[in-house]
């Protein structure tokens, strides 16, 4: 376990990034220069094991560091209105955040939301049926669904039922009991629990970047740290491994890809027959047609905007083999 006088700056740097939602952390990734976002995915990808204490000493750091540059804006749903407005306009803003203001989760509330649902109710195993309902109440309703699957299958009609039975609660009663969970979980999670980094954890950032984010990390760790890049590539799934799926598997894929999608990011790949062969003869007749007159009036495009297509295929693909709907063999899988 490394202390935090061990770390240095990129260190710190990307224990800040680690702590953030994986789209959060993409959003940031794609401001970097080339140079910076290989830095940063290396050292994500090389964080050692950190104590909770540690992980908490260089957030005070950047909180504190941020202090002294400038004043922060504090957030909250007037600030988030007010810049949704400057976009979309006054009323639509107020329409939209009217909609959502009753599942922003703050405080303890926020900190439940963000905690892995396995040690929410394992700490929350003790409570009564009412408090494990009003909590889960009072998350976002995304939050609360991941909270109920994870509660004991034996106490999830008890917890269901109290949910939907449920009267007017009141707020401190509620604060009350989030504050003394959110206080369990963060004394269970300063015992030992490290902070997220590690390939699995840029593995995820990647795999929600934009393509050209993604070639550009490989290709520079391929530069800097060759077994890195291969230990990272071995758990990627890029545009290239689509071509390597079975037919049947890239059968299911494409039923749920949008031809004129697929059009751009054949684009691509235009130059190697083979590849776009592989594609067209996984699809049906009609497919095939409207795939061939797709292409026949698609005009000059952006590099980006068939880096994006690829992307957005590659998505699809990750989401099918997440619902169970494909099984992608990798080259790392054992097989028994």
């Amino acid at each position: 376990m490394s202390g935090f006088e061990e770390l240095n700056g990129q260190q710190k740097v990307a224990i800040v990034m680690a702590q953030l939602s994986t789209p959060t952390s993409s959003v940031l990734m794609k401001t970097l220069g080339n140079e910076d976002a290989i830095m940063v995915a290396t050292a994500i990808a090389r964080l050692p094991p950190l104590h909770r204490d540690v992980v908490d000493q260089v957030l005070e750091e950047f909180v504190s560091r941020v202090n002294t540059t400038r004043a922060i804006g504090q957030g909250g749903v007037a600030q988030a209105r007010k810049m949704l407005a400057s976009v979309i306009g006054e009323q639509q803003a107020l329409d939209v955040m009217s909609h959502h203001e009753g599942n922003l989760a703050v405080g303890p509330l926020a900190l439940i939301s963000q905690t892995e649902p396995s040690r929410v109710v394992t700490q929350l195993a003790e409570e009564h049926p009412q408090t494990i309902a009003a909590i889960l109440a009072h998350v976002a309703p995304n939050d609360g669904a991941r909270l109920l699957d994870a509660v004991p299958a034996a106490m999830r009609p008890e917890v269901a039922m109290r949910i939907a039975t449920m009267g007017r609660v009141s707020p401190d009663a509620v604060s009350a009991a989030a504050a003394e969970l959110a206080g369990h979980l963060r004394a269970s999670g300063s015992a030992g629990a490290s902070t997220p980094g590690g390939i699995p954890a840029l593995v995820d950032l990647l795999s929600r970047s934009e393509g050209s984010t993604e070639k550009l990390v490989l290709g520079g760790l391929a530069d800097r740290d060759p077994e890195l890049a291969e230990a990272l590539r071995a758990q990627m799934f890029t545009f290239d491994d689509v071509l390597e799926l079975d037919d049947r598997t890239l059968q299911v894929v494409l039923r749920s890809v949008e031809i004129s999608e697929l059009a751009l990011a054949l684009r691509g790949i235009s130059d190697n027959p083979d590849a776009v062969n592989k594609f067209t003869q996984n699809l049906s007749e009609r497919g095939q047609a409207e795939l061939a007159e797709e292409m026949e009036v698609l005009g000059s495009v952006r590099a980006s905007q068939v880096d994006a297509a690829q992307s957005s295929l590659v998505r699809s693909v990750r989401d099918l083999e997440a619902s169970g709907a494909i099984v992608i063999t990798r080259s790392t899988d054992e097989l028994v």
